[in-house]
């Protein structure tokens, strides 16, 4: 770490964000820490598509956002919850418990003729009394009790659960899954936001798979080429509309929980989900927490797959779409004339001095604290020391590293496809072996690989797989392709960083050049939104 990021990290932040001289016309108005009112309607949305798809993550999710709700300012709050199959007695849960053990034969069948993934899974019914299903008729519901109340308030979606791609085409139209396998789109989603009454601003915080696709609620029906909504929209999505998110999981231990809305509502609350006390992030020393820098702790602190983003990141995006595409090589003059004609006509002293321009491939470490605000400075901060950045130029030295980093995964790959072949040797080896003996149990069902599977019969096949101890190397394989599959993911989740790093990088430069270029609409509306994100729920009294 270089003594200016050292410098910099030691250093309070400013209570607002350095701005450059610019013309009065298109002054970026300072955006104030909105406090909420009781005025405040909160739904929280999940679970899975099905018991299978519905994790214990998820349920604890929301007793984790249940038990912190009055720390971060929603205690006077009407909450609906619509979750999974909703009061139904059916099992609609999934979960691992370590302590269930599986007999031995069923391993030995699942690794060699089936699948081990969820062998140890067992199922229960939801313990939260939800007011009813994940579903869209619930949704509509909370929606029509929305549009009766005319008077000026704010509206929280909380939605913790899976989600899916959008089309090649439409790749922004991502999706939410409810319950029994339905889809809710993000154009879907947008119409039903589009019936709220104009006064009525809504915020979003989504967890799911490819949520950063409903980031786009921003805009008419959902499209970012379409214009930006009339409806104060914005939202804090855990990764970008192409990617999957982490977090779901069966396990039962709370400690292995690692996803966006854990760290999100760790920073609101000042407590973790397992009760431990942690420093609320304050990064323009304003006394309070805002939702922006809730998102911003996510992004520094979490050492997950996830690239969160915010509604801000996108509508930049849209207003200076061009920004960081390759620029086209201009042609250097051929001849003579073509090179110094245009300066004969180039009076130096009578032009103004030209501006220097801002490229992310140039611009140094100084000049980005300079032009950042204190969300982005801090996280740009805390990431460029977590990845040992040391140059000053760092979009250089990230490409370096990026490099470095594939380097490493690539031979990891192949070291876990040679541990990866062997396993299929000796599980190959295995089958014919049993198939010799009982020809039977190509057939799941039938009954004589029942008998195998519960009764003393289960003894020959055991010995079978024992002999020359294939089954130990085999075993052995696989726990050489777990490790390898480990090391691949912690190299994943450190060129995780690099992008969250790069992406707050293009915030700063496109906040700064949006103020230089765009219009006083563009800025106000961008102003907008930025606002809404900044917003402080009421602190518990």
């Amino acid at each position: 770490m270089n003594n200016l990021l050292e410098n910099e990290l030691n250093t309070p932040l400013p209570a607002l964000p350095p701005l450059p001289a610019i013309p009065a016309n298109k002054q970026l108005l300072e955006t104030k820490n909105n406090v909420l009112g009781n005025h405040l309607n909160v739904l929280v949305l999940g679970g899975g598509y099905s018991p299978s798809g519905n994790q214990v993550s998820l349920e604890s999710n929301v007793k984790y956002f249940r038990n912190i709700r009055n720390d971060i300012g929603l205690g006077n709050a009407r909450i609906h919850t619509y979750f999974a199959d909703g009061k139904e007695k059916g099992r609609d849960l999934q979960f691992f418990d370590p302590k269930f053990e599986i007999p031995q034969i069923n391993l030995v069948f699942a690794e060699i003729f089936g699948k081990t993934k969820g062998i140890a899974n067992q199922y229960r019914s939801n313990q939260l009394a939800p007011d009813g299903s994940s579903s869209t008729k619930s949704v509509d519901s909370w929606f029509t009790l929305q549009k009766q109340n005319k008077q000026k308030q704010q509206n929280i979606i909380y939605f913790t659960g899976h989600g899916g791609k959008g089309d090649n085409k439409t790749q922004h139209n991502t999706t939410a899954y409810l319950w029994n396998n339905v889809r809710l789109k993000v154009s879907e989603f947008v119409k039903k936001l589009d019936q709220l009454p104009i006064q009525q601003s809504t915020i979003l915080i989504m967890v799911q798979c490819y949520s950063g696709g409903f980031a786009n609620v921003l805009f008419q029906d959902g499209d970012p080429k379409k214009e930006v909504s009339k409806h104060l929209r914005a939202g804090f999505f855990s990764t970008i509309q192409t990617r999957v998110a982490a977090g779901c999981t069966p396990d039962i231990r709370e400690q292995n929980y690692q996803e966006y809305s854990t760290s999100f509502w760790e920073a609101l609350s000042g407590k973790s989900r397992l009760g431990k006390i942690i420093v609320k992030p304050d990064f323009n020393n304003d006394g309070k927490t805002s939702l922006l820098e809730a998102h911003s702790y996510v992004s520094i602190n979490s050492n997950t797959i996830d690239v969160p983003i915010k509604t801000s990141d996108v509508l930049l995006r849209k207003y200076l779409p061009n920004e960081f595409k390759q620029k086209k090589i201009v042609k250097k003059p051929s001849s003579v004339i073509e090179k110094y004609l245009p300066k004969l006509f180039n009076n130096e002293n009578s032009s103004p001095k030209q501006v220097k321009k801002i490229e992310l491939s140039t611009i140094s470490t100084p000049e980005l604290l300079k032009l950042a605000n204190p969300e982005e400075k801090a996280v740009f901060l805390s990431l460029s020391k977590k990845l040992g950045l040391q140059e000053n130029l760092p979009d250089k030295e990230l490409k370096k590293l990026t490099e470095k980093l594939k380097k490493e995964r690539e031979d990891i790959q192949k070291k876990k496809k040679e541990a990866l072949d062997k396993k299929y040797k000796y599980r190959d080896s295995l089958r014919k072996k049993i198939l010799a003996e009982f020809p039977e149990v190509s057939n799941p069902y039938h009954p004589t690989t029942v008998l195998l599977l519960s009764t003393n019969k289960k003894e020959k096949v055991l010995e079978i797989v024992n002999q020359d101890q294939i089954w130990q190397k085999l075993i052995k394989e696989k726990k050489n392709v777990e490790s390898f599959e480990s090391q691949r993911f912690t190299i994943e989740k450190k060129e995780v960083k690099i992008m969250r790093l790069k992406k707050c990088m293009e915030n700063i430069i496109l906040a700064h050049k949006l103020i230089q270029q765009s219009s006083l609409e563009q800025i106000t509306k961008y102003n907008q939104i930025l606002e809404l994100e900044r917003t402080c729920m009421e602190q518990k009294k």
